[in-house]
């Protein structure tokens, strides 16, 4: 096997393990996520509500990657428009993760033997970082990055003739951006994101005779 030949299946093999093992490993994180909300019940979970958070940073940066690699075999606006969408999810959704849920792991963490005035602290710590209106807009700014690139990719995969359910099922990724923490509805997202994928990759290349335009 020649040089190219195995940075060829370099290439194929990093592409599957991003598009197929993101969704699956992230699904299965999410699956287990500790339910949030208020203070006490953050605290009751704190050491799985960090460790959860802690995979879920570079899971959810993955992601955008995944995206991106959708993205990468077309070109023009639209397209464009796509990849500035998962950068804008990157930077503003990973930003949002690591405060509301790194940081606030860190605050409720071992604060069950602290006092009572201590414990009063701590949850007024937790509390404005959770209602702050930065926390917020991060969440926002990011969610409508994803929205966007998915809505771009959809777009460009519709143009380029594939099948329109794979397509539907690729909202699975904005769907466990926003139920992120509210369920299991997170996970569910993901699975849709990995049929979806596992079809466009594996059987639609295939099967179709329209390639022109989709991302080799």
């Amino acid at each position: 096997m020649s040089a190219w030949e195995d940075d060829g299946a370099a290439a194929s093999l990093a592409r599957t393990a991003v598009l197929v093992g993101t969704p699956i490993a992230l699904g299965a994180v999410l699956w287990v996520h500790p339910h949030g909300g208020a203070y006490e019940t953050v605290a009751a979970v704190a050491d799985a509500w960090l460790a959860v958070h802690l995979l879920l940073l570079p899971l959810f940066a993955l992601l955008g990657a995944a995206v991106y690699v959708l993205l990468a075999g077309f070109s023009g606006r639209t397209a464009t428009i796509g990849r500035l969408g998962v950068a804008v999810y990157v930077i503003f959704y990973i930003g949002f993760e690591a405060i509301a849920g790194i940081a606030t792991g860190l605050v409720v963490r071992g604060t069950g033997s602290l006092s009572g005035a201590e414990q009063v602290g701590a949850a007024a710590a937790y509390d404005a970082i959770v209602t702050s209106p930065v926390v917020g807009v991060l969440a926002l700014l990011g969610i409508a990055g994803m929205i966007v690139a998915v809505v771009a990719l959809a777009l460009e995969l519709r143009r380029a003739g594939a099948p329109t359910v794979p397509i539907v099922l690729l909202a699975g990724v904005p769907i466990a951006v926003v139920g992120h923490g509210g369920g299991s509805i997170d996970a569910v997202g993901m699975a849709l994101f990995l049929v979806g994928v596992v079809w466009l990759e594996f059987g639609w290349h295939r099967e179709s005779t329209h390639h022109e335009g989709v991302p080799a």
